[in-house]
């Protein structure tokens, strides 16, 4: 009896850990490239203002629901979606959606994680252990060829929503790493006159990146194809050394749109000091602040992040 219970001690195991512990065990060279590739740099900004839910409670739309923040103050600035980063909605995200928030109404949703908090832990669980497709059928950030995540269609309503408090105005939308790629799916929406698309990671796989990984955006062809049926214009930016977000998604870009693209790559001029090589890749939130060579790209990427914006939707939709 005893011999029997202590076997069963033993060999009991619950099987999310052995899932997990079979994904880790799988990963490999994924996991790898993410370690070496993706140090977000530490933030040294914090929010100063409240973020509230702009809808009075977390948004649900094609039975997925999360919280959305803004800063409750009017409409009348033309709105701007931003997109945190696998590292989630972080201090730094919300430092940066309070600058944005001097020319624009700004919404941020909050995908994974918790408010306030930088927990790269976070967005993989969110991200491989509850999206990833293979494993887990029907998860938000679950992706086939078929068709983008199904947070993309929570986000299409998301738009659409700050859209009926916008009715004459045009919308922007940043996304950054993870989300990067994002806003091109959302084009097919007529209000959204603008995307940043910030160092684009998607896909991101468990095992390995092949060469049509390193060029595709994680998006469907529908989504693809309708994407390049509007007339919005794409900021598109990345560090030249990031090899997180490789080179290959920029020329995706532009061989889809063409002269809408607007090339916004970082040389490594611009950041590398003493011909020391920097593994820099977070451009609007991860290194704004730094004193030196990196920190002042980034601070010029924010500039010309929000000269684009200015531009793109100061024309109210009744005059486009």
């Amino acid at each position: 009896m005893d011999s029997h219970n202590h076997r069963r001690r033993v060999y009991r195991f619950p099987l999310p850990m052995i899932a997990a512990t079979l994904l880790f065990i799988q990963a490999g060279c994924g996991a790898a490239q993410l370690g070496t590739c993706a140090p977000h740099t530490k933030e040294e900004a914090a929010p100063e203002k409240t973020w509230a839910e702009c809808f009075e409670q977390p948004y649900s739309h094609a039975s997925i629901t999360h919280s959305v923040f803004c800063l409750n103050d009017g409409s009348s600035k033309p709105p701007v979606l931003l997109l945190h980063e696998l590292t989630g909605l972080s201090p730094g995200t919300l430092a940066y959606a309070e600058e944005l928030s001097q020319d624009f109404t700004v919404y941020v949703p909050l995908l994974f994680g918790e408010k306030g908090k930088f927990s790269l832990v976070n967005g993989l669980n969110a991200y491989w252990f509850r999206g990833f497709i293979d494993f887990f059928p029907g998860g938000e950030w679950g992706m086939s060829e078929r068709r983008s995540a199904p947070i993309v269609e929570w986000l299409r309503g998301v738009v659409q929503t700050i859209g009926a408090r916008h009715q004459q105005q045009r919308i922007g939308i940043i996304g950054n790493c993870l989300t990067g790629p994002l806003p091109i799916a959302l084009l097919d929406q007529s209000q959204v006159a603008a995307a940043v698309v910030a160092q684009p990671a998607l896909p991101m796989r468990v095992w390995y990146s092949t060469t049509a990984d390193q060029a595709s955006l994680g998006l469907s062809p529908i989504d693809l194809t309708a994407a390049t049926r509007s007339t919005a214009k794409i900021y598109g930016l990345r560090f030249e050394t990031d090899c997180m977000s490789h080179p290959d998604k920029l020329k995706t870009l532009r061989d889809l749109f063409a002269d809408r693209l607007i090339n916004g790559e970082i040389p490594a001029s611009a950041y590398q000091t003493e011909g020391k090589p920097i593994n820099a890749h977070s451009t609007l939130i991860g290194a704004w602040r730094q004193h030196d060579k990196a920190g002042q790209s980034s601070r010029d990427a924010r500039a010309h992040v929000r000269t684009f914006l200015q531009q793109e939707l100061s024309v109210r939709r009744s005059e486009h």
